[in-house]
């Protein structure tokens, strides 16, 4: 079946939800938004949007995959749901509140033989994409630093951010919600099985879960890498810089820019315009195109979701 004649449920009507559904029909599928809530349907209906009350009625309508943008502690569930139903997979981040449970969603995908994927959409970066093709120019690395910090109350004004999923410690926190940082290090320079780090309330926001964390990780040839996150910062900031033998690579995602600053030459600065609804319609595009047998790198599959969490899992139980 090509891309453009496919049939996508979504399941989850927030915001996350809203705008997959605009990336996918973007993308030329037909969507088919999954929702129990009934105010919620109709107010898509009235959209002219397509709902079902679940994924086996979706499924009844045609659906042959899905994107799982419930909340968090429902992701994992959703996934097995939609996989003992016969639907390939799109996995809002994180996969699962922790590696076990990721680990079972995972399982039950082999087992079901299902295509699956995490929606870590930071890989579908312009700008990074241009930072992860200098990358190789540095020679041998010795140090990364990765950080994402922002203000809580800044991401939705309209909602108080204490009663949001990020302040529940259950399936919410700085580490779950900024995996993008984490998961984008793994990809540019593979994940570690030994993790270290802290994590920490400092008891700024009034949440139950971390507000701030700081990660480490060698890479490969032994420098360090480290990745700091907060809920507190302001302004907002998302940089990586990376230190090599030839010189140093800095991406600013705000920005848009990747500057590469070799030993005697001039900074070089290469500049791709960043959108949020750009990078999820690339990941949609992606998604499609690998349901059609056409698979993307950019794609993170669950395996890595899985190593992403387990980095969460070691830091958030090292801090106790």
């Amino acid at each position: 079946m090509a891309a453009a004649g496919r049939s996508i449920a979504v399941v989850g009507a927030g915001g996350i939800g809203r705008r997959q559904m605009k990336a996918l029909a973007s993308a030329g599928a037909r969507v088919i938004a999954v929702t129990r809530r009934p105010e919620a349907a109709a107010a898509l209906r009235a959209e002219g949007l397509e709902t079902a009350a679940d994924l086996a009625a979706a499924a009844a309508t045609g659906a042959t995959a899905c994107v799982i943008a419930s909340e968090t502690g429902r992701h994992a569930a959703d996934a097995e749901a939609a996989f003992a139903l016969g639907l390939d997979a799109l996995i809002e981040k994180p996969l699962a509140v922790d590696a076990p449970e990721g680990r079972r969603a995972a399982e039950a995908a082999r087992r079901a033989g299902r295509r699956a994927y995490v929606a870590c959409v930071m890989r579908f970066s312009p700008s990074l994409a241009l930072a992860k093709a200098r990358l190789p120019e540095l020679g041998s690395l010795h140090a990364a630093r990765a950080e994402c910090r922002a203000y809580l109350p800044d991401w939705r004004p309209d909602r108080d951010h204490r009663t949001s999923y990020a302040a529940d410690p259950a399936q919410g926190g700085v580490m779950r919600d900024l995996i993008h940082e984490i998961d984008y290090c793994g990809w540019l320079f593979g994940f570690s099985d030994a993790p270290t780090g802290s994590c920490a309330n400092l008891g700024r926001l009034g949440l139950a879960s971390e507000e701030v964390a700081e990660i480490a990780w060698r890479l490969p040839g032994g420098g360090a890498l480290t990745i700091g996150l907060d809920y507190l910062t302001r302004p907002a900031r998302r940089r990586l810089t990376v230190h090599g033998e030839h010189g140093t690579l800095e991406w600013d995602a705000r920005a848009g820019t990747s500057t590469l600053t070799l030993a005697g030459k001039a900074p070089l600065v290469e500049t791709a315009a960043e959108d949020a609804d750009a990078r999820l319609r690339a990941q949609a595009a992606a998604f499609l195109a690998a349901l059609d047998g056409r698979p993307d790198e950019r794609l993170a599959g669950l395996d890595d979701g899985v190593r992403a969490l387990a980095i969460c899992d070691a830091v958030r139980g090292g801090a106790h």
